[in-house]
């Protein structure tokens, strides 16, 4: 961290967000930052942050580090390309965490989905240029490779914004890559909370289907790759984790009705159908991506345009990167990582 935040001043998009904040805390945890700027369009969840920040850091003396400028909450949208302008001005990293993330929401909100995720993605994109900030990390998802639903396009096309962003341009000055993610584990509004509340109220957790299956990511593993890939990047490159862990969802639903039984009787299961546009399985990239990737630092790095790159000659391996085929954790190991990662206690 020492060598990537050192005399830095970084900003952080999504900051209230399950994965903004842990990057948030992380960075401040570790001293070696020049500036941090937490932004987000949610007051409530700054106002969570800070709190979280006093509980989870005795040692940080946080109204000290405001009053000089150490640290910074700024409210504002990305939506807003003044705000952005205002919020890049005289950084050096950008981590790009704000989106719309929830699949229904998406569906039911499409243009406000295209002004968040790709016009928002446009905005700190031309901010980031305009004040000539080093790096720009944009945190994507998995979903956008074969999207279906309106939250994976939109992803998608923030992704091919962000890397053909420098293509008329001789010598960038802002590098710009991409991480994609797969599921965050107890994440705000992913489905172990969802399942959680299902049973607190109905003792009954809706299930898609019996075999869908998806890649899932501890927020710890989230925030390193982040970091790795801000070390790594040279521009252009789509980061994928390749540790991530892939279970069946009604696996994950039978360790929580087991551990929940201990206190709430005559827990259910019920399969009500997968949604039209919802996968059965998750893949971290296309045929495509796959052929001009490698594998290096427990990640797959994408990169199309590299120079002397030597695109993959082998099949189209889907072992690796498909949740259907690659090895699903058991139902015992599911429960160990959950209570590993405070998730059940």
């Amino acid at each position: 961290m020492k060598s990537i935040f050192k005399n830095k001043t970084i900003l952080i998009t999504g900051a209230s967000g399950t994965i903004g904040s842990a990057i948030v805390l992380k960075i401040l945890k570790s001293k070696y930052f020049k500036v941090v700027r937490a932004m987000s369009n949610d007051e409530n969840g700054l106002h969570e942050l800070l709190e979280n920040i006093d509980v989870n850091l005795t040692s940080f003396n946080l109204k000290d580090r405001m009053k000089k400028k150490k640290f910074r909450i700024l409210y504002g949208d990305i939506r807003d390309y003044k705000r952005c302008l205002s919020a890049t001005k005289n950084v050096d990293l950008v981590i790009h965490a704000a989106a719309m993330k929830h699949i229904s929401i998406c569906e039911y909100n499409p243009e406000e989905t295209i002004k968040t995720n790709i016009i928002g993605t446009k905005n700190i994109l031309n901010a980031c240029k305009a004040n000539k900030v080093k790096k720009l990390i944009i945190v994507s998802t998995d979903k956008a490779a074969y999207p279906t639903n309106d939250m994976g396009k939109s992803k998608k096309r923030a992704e091919d914004l962000a890397l053909k962003f420098n293509d008329k341009v001789k010598k960038p000055v802002t590098k710009i890559s991409c991480v994609r993610f797969g599921n965050v584990l107890g994440s705000r509004g992913s489905v172990i909370p969802r399942f959680i509340k299902q049973i607190n109220s109905k003792k009954t957790i809706h299930l898609s289907s019996k075999s869908m299956t998806r890649f899932v990511m501890t927020i710890e593993d989230a925030v390193r790759l982040i970091f790795k890939s801000l070390k790594l990047m040279k521009g252009n490159e789509i980061f994928i984790f390749k540790s991530m862990y892939s279970i069946k969802i009604l696996d994950l639903a039978e360790v929580l009705k087991k551990f929940y039984s201990k206190y709430i009787r005559n827990i259910n299961i019920k399969i009500i159908g997968v949604n039209v546009k919802e996968k059965f399985s998750e893949v971290l990239m296309t045929e495509k991506e796959y052929k001009s990737s490698i594998e290096k630092n427990e990640m797959y790095i994408i990169n199309f345009k590299k120079k002397g790159f030597k695109k993959r000659t082998k099949y189209y391996d889907q072992r690796n990167i498909d949740s259907r085929y690659t090895k699903l954790l058991k139902r015992e190991q599911i429960l160990e990582l959950l209570i590993k990662n405070k998730i059940l206690s």
